[in-house]
């Protein structure tokens, strides 16, 4: 269900335009700096990015920075298989996962299902790891790989 693209591809860069945490629409790159993995389904009406970074503080964290489905598969379905090859593209192309968990942060004010959000994350076998001062939820993945 996914394949790997470029960073700056375009049916990732639209995908990304529309979802909520966009910071820049229309800026070419649509992931921040550091090791990346973007992952779009065949006719681009999805896409995955995660990047390896350094936070403002200088620690660092490996995030899903975006995660948008516009296709008629199940959304945790998406989740626990692109997981899976996140975790099997680290390792081959990296040699080891980086030693920070790989996370991800939800917006309950701007996401569909407001009394559970992060749904498919949850039932992609993710869990809550904390709420921010900001309201944003945040999310890990389990720490072995995912079935795909």
């Amino acid at each position: 269900m996914w394949f790997q693209v470029d960073r700056d591809h375009p049916a990732g860069r639209a995908l990304a335009d529309r979802h909520y945490s966009r910071q820049t629409p229309g800026a070419k790159d649509f992931l921040p700096p550091g090791r990346t993995l973007v992952l779009m389904t065949p006719i681009g009406d999805a896409v995955w990015g995660v990047v390896e970074n350094l936070d403002p503080a200088g620690a660092l964290r490996w995030r899903c920075t975006i995660f948008r489905n516009e296709s008629s598969l199940l959304s945790s379905d998406m989740v626990r298989a692109a997981t899976a090859r996140t975790y099997r593209y680290w390792r081959h192309h990296y040699g080891a996962l980086p030693d920070a968990p790989l996370t991800t942060e939800v917006d309950p004010a701007r996401v569909r299902h407001k009394r559970d959000p992060g749904r498919c994350f949850l039932r992609a076998g993710w869990r809550v790891v904390a709420t921010l001062a900001s309201g944003l939820v945040r999310f890990e993945a389990p720490p072995e790989e995912l079935p795909s």
